[in-house]
């Protein structure tokens, strides 16, 4: 059930971890977000790709409402803005960030979405210098504001969008003065991202061991890499 490299995993896992199925459906709605409200008892999650009713892809945002009974109630969130959602993550004042991969037509990038009903959503920056991002992923917020998030090219992997016009980066944004650098580089799929504890290292993993047409080629990344946060 669980692989150990480490012994000092153990930790955290201790000594009989179990996994316990909470929800099922008929398809894959589980796939990516996991952005839970903690004074709500609710969590907001992104499917893995679906076929719409109009045979075109989409990807769709759940909530689901964990009740003092032990029931769940599981509900669909209409936001036709946010094109093919992927990451997200908690931020403020009654909102979460939702990372949007796009389309042919629609923009990739953050989007500030409340969350509470009827789910209005706002894209925060969708470029970097110009130049539009590829498929972004993956999303964390500092504890000074800044926004970091990935940006690989798996929309175009899969034929979703055209041809990349940026590199595969990470990136830092600062809502507050609406300034974006280039974080780190020279990945091949950059995709999860989260800060340690002390936010003072940042972990992201390379999936380019997959690409997103599902092509696997072993001689290609699947790692975890570590950068010190210095800006």
């Amino acid at each position: 059930m669980f692989q150990t490299y480490d012994q000092a995993f153990a930790a955290i896992t201790g000594s009989n971890p179990m996994l316990e199925l909470l929800l099922e459906k008929e398809y894959a709605f589980a796939h990516e977000a996991g952005v839970f409200i903690a004074d709500r008892n609710e969590l907001f999650i992104t499917s893995n790709q679906l076929s719409g009713h109009d045979g075109q892809r989409k990807v769709q945002i759940s909530i689901i409402c964990f009740h003092e009974d032990g029931s769940i109630q599981s509900d669909e969130v209409s936001c036709p803005n946010i094109v093919m959602a992927n990451g997200g993550v908690n931020y403020k004042d009654d909102t979460i960030l939702v990372c949007a991969q796009g389309s042919a037509t629609a923009p990739s990038g953050v989007y500030v979405m409340d969350d509470t009903p009827p789910y209005h959503a706002e894209l925060m920056v969708s470029e970097f210098l110009g130049r539009p991002f590829n498929a972004v992923n993956d999303i964390v917020v500092h504890s000074d504001g800044s926004i970091w998030f990935t940006d690989p090219c798996y929309a175009f992997d899969q034929g979703i969008k055209a041809k990349p016009r940026l590199p595969n980066h990470v990136y830092r944004y600062v809502p507050s003065t609406n300034s974006i650098r280039v974080m780190a580089d020279g990945f091949g799929r950059p995709n999860g991202i989260c800060f340690s504890s002390d936010e003072n290292i940042v972990y992201v993993t390379d999936t380019d061991w997959i690409r997103g047409s599902g092509n696997i080629d072993d001689t290609r990344a699947s790692t975890m890499n570590i950068q010190a946060n210095h800006f």
